[in-house]
Formats: C-alpha cells, sequence, structure tokens
C-alpha cells in the first residue's frame, strides 16, 4: 500500500483509502490526513467508497466481528487516484506571538481625513440616502464598492479602509480598481489576486403590521407589509478572498473586547501569506490539471490502440470468411463438374453446366484473399474495405 506525502497534499488510490477507512475511524484518519472528517467522508462518497456505519467502531470495541461492506467496481478510472489537500493550520496572528513576521500597529484615529483616491472614490461611489432593504447604503448605478454598511458606519468603515490601504501601498502591495469601477477592488501580492469588502452584521426581527398596513391591505390585498424588520448593530467585519480560490478566505470582526481597527497589523500581514497560500494552491492546481491531463491522453491512446486492434480483428475475421467463401465455391466447382461427366446428362446441359463451372471458378478467385496476397496484406494494415481487388 503506498501512499505518496508532501507538505501540500496526500495521493493515494481508492483500494488504499478502502483499507484505511474500514481500519481507523474516520475522525483519527482524518486528523492524520489534516481535513476534517466531514471533508474526508466527502472524498470518500466523491470516490464511490463505502464508509462504515453508525454505531461500526463502538461495536468492534465491545468484541463483535463486523463485515465489511464491499468495494463497488468504478468505471471511471480518473476516480482511482485520490488527492487529499491538507487545510492550512491556523496561524496564530496575535501581538504577541513569537513566530512568523511581526505584527505592526497600524493606528486608526477618530478625526483621521480620508487622504487614500480609492477610499475617496469609494465615497464618492456611494449614495448618500438610497439604501437597500435591511439599511444597507447602495452604490451608485454602475459601480461595485467593497462596502455595505449603513449610513451610520460609512465613516468609520472609510477611515478602517483608508488606513489599511495606506499601509498596503507603504509595504508595496499593489492595488487594482479600473475604471469604470463595476469591478471588486483588488489587491495583488505576489501578483495573487484578492478581495475585501467591509460589512455591517444587520439583526433581523419579525415584522409586526401596523393598522395602517392592515387597512391597505384589505383595500388591496395583493401589497402585503414586509416579512421582517432589520436594524444596523454597527459591528462591522472585514473578509478577504482569493479571486480565483474561493476556498482560500479569511475575516476579521469586531468583538466584545476588540474592535475592527486593531486587526489592520494582522490583516496587511495576512495579505502576504494569503498570497503565498494562493501560490500554493495554484501550482497545486497546474499539477493536477498536469496529471489529468497526461490520464487523458493514456486513456485516448489505449482507446486507439483498441480501436486499431479490432479493426485488425474484424479485418482478419473478414478475410477468413472470404477465403471459406472461396473454398465452398470452388468444392461446389468440383462437385458440379464431377457430375457434369455422368453419361445421361444431354450435352447441351453439359455446356450450360461448363460456363457456370468456368464463371465460379473466377468469382471463387475473386473472393479468396490467396489469390492476391499483397492485396490481402493490405487490407490488414488499412482500416480501408474496398469491394472486391
Amino acid at each position: 500500500m503506498e501512499v505518496h506525502v508532501t507538505p501540500e497534499k496526500v495521493t493515494l488510490t481508492r483500494t488504499d483509502l478502502y483499507q484505511k477507512v474500514w481500519s481507523t475511524p474516520l475522525q483519527k484518519l482524518a486528523k492524520a490526513f489534516g481535513v476534517s472528517d466531514v471533508g474526508l467522508a466527502k472524498v470518500c462518497r466523491r470516490h464511490q467508497i463505502p464508509l462504515p456505519g453508525r454505531g461500526y467502531w463502538a461495536r468492534i470495541q465491545s468484541g463483535q466481528e463486523l463485515g465489511r461492506s464491499a468495494l463497488p467496481a468504478c468505471k471511471d478510472p480518473s476516480l482511482d487516484t485520490i488527492h487529499i489537500y491538507p487545510s492550512e493550520k491556523k496561524r496564530d496572528c496575535s501581538p504577541h506571538t513569537n513566530e512568523g513576521p511581526e505584527i505592526p500597529t497600524i493606528h486608526v484615529a477618530e478625526d483621521r481625513q480620508i487622504t487614500h483616491p480609492l477610499v475617496r472614490r469609494i465615497e464618492r461611489s456611494l449614495t448618500q440616502k438610497s439604501k437597500n432593504e435591511r439599511g444597507l447604503l447602495l452604490a451608485r448605478k454602475g459601480k461595485l464598492v467593497p462596502l455595505r454598511v449603513s449610513p451610520e458606519a460609512v465613516q468609520r468603515s472609510m477611515r478602517i479602509l483608508d488606513a489599511l490601504l495606506c499601509a498596503l501601498d507603504d509595504a508595496k502591495h499593489r492595488l487594482g480598481w479600473p475604471k469604470p469601477y463595476d469591478t471588486p477592488l483588488k489587491i495583488i501580492v505576489l501578483d495573487e489576486q484578492m478581495q475585501l469588502i467591509v460589512t455591517e452584521a444587520v439583526e433581523r426581527k419579525e415584522h409586526k403590521p401596523t393598522k395602517e398596513e392592515m387597512a391597505r391591505q384589505k383595500l388591496q390585498p395583493w401589497q402585503r407589509p414586509p416579512q421582517w424588520d432589520y436594524a444596523s448593530t454597527g459591528r462591522l467585519k472585514l473578509s478577504l478572498e482569493s479571486c480565483d480560490f474561493p476556498s482560500i478566505r479569511h475575516a476579521w470582526t469586531d468583538g466584545k473586547r476588540r474592535r475592527l481597527e486593531a486587526s489592520l497589523g494582522e490583516i496587511l500581514v495576512e495579505c502576504e501569506r494569503t498570497g503565498q497560500a494562493i501560490k500554493r494552491a495554484r501550482e497545486a492546481h497546474t499539477e493536477a490539471e498536469r496529471r489529468w491531463a497526461e490520464e487523458r491522453r493514456r486513456q485516448a491512446e489505449a482507446a486507439i490502440r483498441k480501436a486499431e486492434y479490432d479493426r485488425k480483428a474484424a479485418a482478419l475475421e473478414k478475410l477468413a470468411r472470404s477465403w471459406q467463401e472461396g473454398k465452398l465455391i470452388r468444392d461446389f466447382s468440383a462437385a458440379l463438374r464431377a457430375s457434369s461427366k455422368d453419361a445421361t446428362v444431354p450435352d447441351d446441359l453439359k455446356m450450360e453446366l461448363e460456363t457456370l463451372i468456368n464463371w465460379a471458378g473466377r468469382h471463387a478467385d475473386y473472393v479468396c484473399p490467396l489469390t492476391d496476397l499483397k492485396w490481402t496484406v493490405s487490407q490488414f494494415k488499412s482500416a480501408a474495405w474496398p469491394y472486391g481487388h
């Protein structure tokens, strides 16, 4: 049983994983692979590997002897090789950590002036009064801004974004938000793109219709009052996500003791780490694509070889049938000739039989592959099968 392990992934066959999941509890096996038990179960289902049922391991520990569900045959050869990508361990991003880069401190003063040109552009791209049903400000038509907050939280969100984008500029990271500003604002680190957005948590509670709404609904039954009432909370969340690999994402939120402003240094450092994680994911994806392409190429070559083998077998069978047909005609001609020599056969019938026998001989030569061996070999080599030769 061969299992290839690299820092980025674990590679094993379908049979290997089947043996492992029936010899080790799923939670322990998932921990050894560096993934969650839910994720490992999804991998097994994707590759058609049966899993032990509920209570299986408890019954095994109690001394019962239980059988295994058989590994079903799989027609798709691409499912036979399994790649498991371990989840990245959560890093300690607190300012007191002794590992990794130093976390800088980014101050966001209450009276901070908005100076970054992109943040000023975001401010101009927001409407002043138009809000969605949740009470969050809308962007102007045709604009896409990284901000979904209530009017009360706009200025604070702008100060946070201004401080963060200025720090990104100081760290020599690129920012991309081209005209007409209808695409997400992108942070480019190590030539990898990621996007950020600041959102505000909204509380929802069931709407109680007012007397006016109930009276209006009686007159106009098709107009119903809203189902929910929404209230802004002021709690902000900043999300950072890869543009090409959505599974690579991070988020920071306001807490009871720590506000989002205190996390800006961690966010700055995490941008660098996220760029590295995206690059590793891209390399792993490229390698997987190369392996899949190689597997498809091998399958295509095998299909071509099988098709050529089947063609040659069919050609050989046809040649053999033609040889049998020619031999049968010659035997029949010989029998006719022997019968024509009987003294009771009239002379005029003998002449007609002779004509038939001569034509049968020519036809036997025509269909028999032994008559023209060069043509016979060409039929074995070529896919074409012209009538006659």
